[in-house]
């Protein structure tokens, strides 16, 4: 059960039902201090929407702070992750953004960008 501090940052901030925010680790450093705990991760790929067709990712919510950008659904998830502590899943995460995802040369990863699923959701 996520606290009321958790559930408020989630109503604020996040602009889709897949967790996704513009500023991940704030979301992770409330979640974390509250109990809450990540189990898995679904990577999006925050790309320009006339680039698309070179991205990693394909489909997805427009960027609510720029239309002209996206978060385009790369399909790449990532399970078993509640093992880590804040510190290791931020680690993580930036290890993951910036090696890039294991896609085929003709695509890029532009930013890519976490969305979050909880343990006991």
């Amino acid at each position: 059960m996520l606290s009321q501090t958790v559930r408020k940052y989630i109503d604020e901030h996040a602009f889709c039902s897949e967790y996704l925010f513009a500023d991940w680790e704030s979301f992770l450093d409330i979640l974390y201090a509250e109990g809450g705990r990540v189990c898995a991760l679904l990577w999006w790929d925050h790309c320009r929407k006339a680039e698309q067709h070179m991205s990693v990712g394909s489909g997805g919510y427009t960027d609510p702070a720029d239309p002209d950008y996206m978060y385009a659904e790369t399909q790449s998830w990532e399970n078993g992750l509640s093992v880590m502590n804040l510190t290791e899943l931020k680690e993580h995460i930036h290890k993951v953004r910036e090696a890039g995802l294991p896609y085929c040369g003709q695509f890029t990863g532009h930013e890519l960008v976490p969305s979050f699923y909880l343990d006991g959701e």
